[in-house]
């Protein structure tokens, strides 16, 4: 049990809670008890202030060892079963009285004999040893009083029943004070449960097509994990998120430590630095403004059953919103009663927002049909914690949502129910289309369109009309084209609105595009490619003319070297036959018919050398062409 009943509790949404103790002191000193598991954050965060008069001096904690640590440090060890007879033998050498029926004896314990040991025992002696020399045996059951006269005996045994008294899964914190101290005030964290909000969201419909009558009202959950009950304790529930770690300052830590050796040195100036200078702490942010009025529900339209005239009226808000600094805060400004274990729901926000029914259409979110959303700006000038809504339309139950984390100002949308009356069917395709051909550097650039399109058809089996957003996401490279306006853009996504008459259909057709581009070779186009090019509008006709004559030029130095590489054959066909003829004639010899031989292969020799010369003279004329015709191609690149 704490010595200090909890005065102010603040539940954030990270499993911390803030807590702040107020009460009395007692003999200069406050003992508050705390699960082992609390230990660091509290010991951590613990901040104490005396309240008219006073100072604190200090904190004693208890060891983070378990209770059988504890009594291992003690020379004395008691079992349940013969905690006398132990003390006893544990006192061996310490000087007690000792009181039976017949007498007193004063010595020191010499030590215990227990049945069994020896045969002629019969009971369990103690012996004592007199100051006169004297050993004295007396049995454990005739003992009628054990009085310690050894100082640090009767420390051991006080420690010993103390640390039987420690509660295995909790440590105390004692907080001393002066004497003059007559009022503690102790604040810390500690893990706590987080705290949760639910809503309710009641909508009657209007005259307006869409519109509705609202009232949103938030709920805030919090559970009593203490060990006692919270009594007429002010709670604040606190829709942020600060920083906050666990740091282990229970256990204790001897780091390793080097030995150094003694050694010789001069007295060193003292060391300082500049302190920063003083910072004027601005006025702390005033409290934001309150929920809504109710002013207005006299004039509305009362709904069947659960109507927003009825729900409103009826329901006591019994918190405040506040902007703490970064944080946003629900003040419960009743104080709250939550008995040991039970939990506790409060409201803590109700204000009637301007609110519209919309259809909005995802096929990655809900493929088949529109979901149906509540859409309303959150005016509350607060911020709505993040948690489940339920949907109540015309008194009856309509659906349930998630309410996001919305900022003051921003907008909320609900999608609490599948519109099943309302079908839609998507038929995606892709293409590409020829943007256009420039010319850079010599190379062509043949840019496309790579073309995404999306045709929705919504089907209305309703005897109403009605109108569905569809929404798409936006792709970052790509960009709509040929497609309606969107009714709204977000961040992330465009809706488009299309009207469905009641009973008919209606189609949407969106495009969007995106620009790729790649290099090619003029040299490896063709002429059709061109003329498809100048079809497509993708060239004018200035620049066709001007790629045709470098197409020709190419063609021409293509044909140029087709003809050098027919020499090339020509010229390996003659060394072949040259081979042959060289061969012959080294078989012949110069007179008679071999002689007469001979010369013919002479001859044939000769015009065959004559025929590579002639090669030769061609390939330097080929050779000659194609510079001619690639310094055309460089001069017609360069012009364009």
């Amino acid at each position: 049990m704490h010595g200090l009943p909890v005065t102010k509790l603040t539940l954030y949404k990270h499993g911390v809670g803030f807590f702040q103790r107020q009460g009395p002191a007692q003999d200069g000193a406050v003992t508050l008890s705390f699960r082992l598991e609390e230990m660091n954050d509290v010991l951590k965060s613990l901040t104490t202030l005396t309240v008219g008069g006073g100072q604190v001096l200090g904190l004693d904690y208890e060891s983070p060892e378990d209770k059988s640590a504890l009594l291992q440090r003690s020379s004395i060890h008691l079992s349940d079963a013969a905690a006398l007879r132990d003390l006893l033998r544990d006192l061996r050498g310490r000087a007690v009285e000792i009181a039976t029926p017949a007498e007193t004896f004063a010595g020191v314990v010499i030590g215990i004999d227990l049945p069994g040991e020896r045969e002629e025992i019969a009971a369990t002696l103690v012996s004592l040893f007199a100051p006169d020399g004297k050993v004295t045996p007396i049995e454990l059951g005739e003992i009628l009083e054990v009085t310690l006269r050894d100082d640090r005996a009767l420390g051991d045994l006080t420690y010993v029943l103390g640390a039987n008294l420690t509660d295995q899964d909790k440590r105390a914190i004692t907080v001393r004070l002066t004497p003059d101290a007559q009022e503690a005030l102790v604040s810390y964290i500690a893990p706590s449960p987080t705290w949760r909000v639910s809503y309710r969201l009641i909508m009657d419909e209007t005259d307006g097509e869409d519109a509705y009558q609202a009232l949103l009202q938030g709920w805030g959950h919090f559970d009593n994990t203490l060990d006692e009950d919270l009594d007429a304790v002010q709670v604040k529930l606190v829709a942020g998120m600060p920083i906050s770690f666990i740091y282990d300052l229970y256990e204790p830590f001897t780091p390793e430590r080097p030995t150094v050796k003694e050694e010789q040195r001069t007295v060193a100036a003292p060391v300082e630095f500049e302190a920063p200078p003083r910072v004027a702490m601005g006025a702390p942010m005033q409290a934001r403004g309150a929920m809504a009025a109710m002013d207005d529900m006299a004039n509305m339209k009362m709904a069947p059953g659960l109507g927003v005239q009825a729900l409103g009226g009826g329901t006591a808000i019994a918190a405040s919103g506040q902007a703490t600094g970064d944080y946003y805060s629900y003040v419960v400004s009743a104080p709250v009663n939550v008995r040991r274990g039970n939990a506790a729901v409060v409201p803590i926000l109700q204000f009637m927002p301007e609110l519209r029914k919309e259809r909005i259409y995802n096929g990655r979110k809900h493929p088949g049909n529109p979901v149906v959303t509540a859409r309303f700006r959150n005016d509350t000038s607060l911020t709505l914690e993040r948690g489940p809504i339920t949907v109540m339309e015309a008194g009856e139950y309509a659906g349930e949502a998630i309410l996001p984390f919305t900022q003051a100002g921003g907008e909320v949308y609900l999608p609490y129910a599948v519109d099943l009356g309302v079908r839609v069917t998507e038929q995606s395709g892709q293409k590409r289309s020829l943007a256009r051909v420039s010319l850079k550097q010599g190379f062509l650039v043949v840019e496309e369109y790579l073309i995404r399109t999306i045709t929705y058809r919504l089907e209305n089996r309703g005897d109403d009309p009605t109108k569905v957003l569809i929404e798409q996401e936006v792709s970052p490279d790509f960009e709509p084209f040929d497609t309606p306006e969107p009714e709204e853009t977000t961040l992330t996504a465009r809706r488009y609105a299309v009207e469905v008459p009641a009973h008919a259909t209606n189609r949407l057709v969106t495009n969007e595009r995106q620009l790729l581009a790649r290099r090619e070779e003029i040299k490896n186009q063709s002429l059709e490619q061109l003329r498809r090019w100048l079809q497509d509008k993708a060239l004018d006709e200035a620049a066709f003319k001007r790629l045709s004559g470098l197409l020709s030029l190419y063609d021409q130095i293509t044909e140029h070297e087709a003809k050098l590489h027919d020499n090339d054959a020509r010229r390996e066909a003659i060394h072949e036959q040259q081979g042959v003829v060289q061969g012959n004639l080294g078989a012949l010899r110069t007179d008679g018919e071999e002689g007469k031989l001979r010369a013919r292969y002479a001859r044939t020799l000769s015009e065959q050398e004559d025929q590579l010369a002639a090669l030769a003279t061609d390939d330097a004329a080929q050779r000659a062409a194609i510079e001619k015709l690639k310094a055309e191609v460089e001069a017609e690149l360069a012009a364009l």
